[in-house]
């Protein structure tokens, strides 16, 4: 039996609009009309793949090689010196103390104008969070970029010879014994708020260095330089070095794309529309770093330290999180049973906030790529999350915490941030703790 038009319906306008509407289909199934102009400024739903497909996700924590004129500037009035050369093995702890040691070691091969081989790095024990010092090194690419690395060093300090191993070393084979030395130790006292005068370590270097040398020594003098960690007052250099300086090192691709996707499953889960090239996103979720872990507990015992216990931190943190304007709290912490507890008080608090974390938001390959790094490389995701966070709060004791706000402090409008209400408060962080407390993070931590 043949289809019946309705009365006054034209064969032929249904005919075309059948045809229409098959091309459409086509359309849709084959060639995705999602897909925007690439003018359009990026956001986390443009180019969103169909069920099953996967598409290369923009890399928004990426950037090219540091070409730094006021490094260049330090660098161009050094007198160099490519018979000694330091190596930078002892670096330990999570990622704001890696993190700095390695600058600081880069920061001493410019002082004395020696080339430097390419740090490594100690594993942490991995039945043991807080046995730190182990011994078992391994390259720099556990945690950063080694080829950033060495294009912002050629770019922004060409000067700086950098080895790729000490057997690539010139003249290696008649080289004096390796020779330790803790740099700081060459002044007599160190403040907390690092070397009194960091211009004057290189005379102090070399007259320390006098007696190694003997004429029976024709190669180089190899110095195996010690953690240094929070020693070195950053400021003391231009303000502009300051700032550039750390962007010599940049986390490696893998965990940047997956700090990506896990800001992307955020606002798919939470309904938000960001923009993740904002420095900040605003209105989207607090960032909390609940340091309660095995390591954090055993360094900072509860009884002695009120801001290492879980009760202050979640009641400091919920009392903070409104300022986010968001009922959503990214929390960044190695323990997820300390996540539990604080997402039950969250969740029965009066705003009723909504707990995440990037091991509930990432899934399936994605989940499994995170779960199989290392615990210091898991928190490099956290790390980067929190700085697009909307706002952001940790505790003093925590190089992560201080790392993190003083990277967010470049962008904040509120400069006073070391005269309180807490140990450092802007507009985009909060760091627990006594104000003017551990005056070493704010002076000699690297942003």
């Amino acid at each position: 039996m043949a289809l019946q038009l309705p009365p006054g319906v034209n064969r032929r306008y249904a005919a075309l609009a059948a045809i229409a509407l098959g091309a459409i289909w086509l359309w849709v199934a084959f060639d995705r009309p999602y897909k925007f102009p690439d003018h359009i400024a990026w956001n986390i739903y443009s180019n969103r793949p169909l069920s099953g497909q996967t598409t290369e996700v923009r890399d928004v924590f990426d950037f090219p090689p540091l070409e730094s004129e006021s490094i260049k500037s330090i660098c161009g009035e050094t007198q160099w010196n490519q018979s000694v050369v330091f190596t930078c093995d002892k670096s330990v702890g999570g990622i704001g103390n890696l993190r700095n040691s390695i600058l600081n070691c880069v920061r001493y091969a410019i002082s004395a104008g020696a080339s430097l081989v390419v740090p490594s790095i100690v594993l942490r024990n991995t039945s043991d969070i807080s046995q730190i010092r182990t011994g078992v090194e391994t390259d720099m690419s556990y945690m950063f970029d080694t080829q950033h690395f060495l294009d912002s060093i050629r770019l922004s300090c060409p000067s700086l010879q950098i080895h790729s191993s000490i057997n690539d070393i010139k003249d290696f084979e008649n080289a004096h014994e390796v020779i330790s030395l803790l740099p700081e130790s060459l002044v007599e006292h160190v403040p907390a708020t690092g070397l009194p005068e960091p211009e004057a370590w290189r005379s102090q270097f070399y007259t320390w260095l006098e007696q190694y040398s003997t004429p029976e020594v024709t190669g180089p003098m190899i110095i195996n330089l010690g953690r240094s960690y929070l020693q070195y007052p950053i400021y003391s250099d231009a303000k502009l070095f300051a700032l550039s300086f750390g962007s010599i090192l940049k986390f490696r691709s893998d965990v940047r794309v997956l700090a990506v996707k896990t800001l992307q499953s955020l606002a798919d889960t939470y309904f938000l529309t960001l923009d993740l090239t904002q420095d900040i996103l605003p209105n989207a979720f607090f960032g909390a770093h609940l340091r309660t872990e095995k390591d954090a507990v055993e360094g900072w015992p509860a009884p002695d330290w009120i801001y290492s216990r879980f009760e202050t931190q979640s009641r400091v943190y919920l009392e903070q999180a409104p300022r986010s304007s968001s009922s959503v709290i990214y929390v960044a912490s190695g323990d997820l049973n300390e996540v539990a507890k604080f997402a039950h008080n969250a969740s029965t608090s009066p705003n009723n906030y909504s707990v995440t974390t990037k091991f509930d938001l990432l899934k399936g390959k994605d989940l499994e790529e995170l779960q199989a790094l290392k615990w210091d490389q898991q928190a490099l995701v956290d790390f980067l999350v929190m700085l697009k966070a909307s706002d952001f709060a940790g505790i003093g004791h925590s190089s992560f915490a201080w790392n993190v706000a003083l990277k967010r402090h470049v962008l904040a409008t509120n400069k006073k941030h070391l005269d309180g209400p807490q140990m450092l408060s802007d507009e985009l962080s909060q760091i627990y703790g006594n104000i003017r407390g551990y005056p070493e993070y704010a002076a000699c931590l690297w942003p």
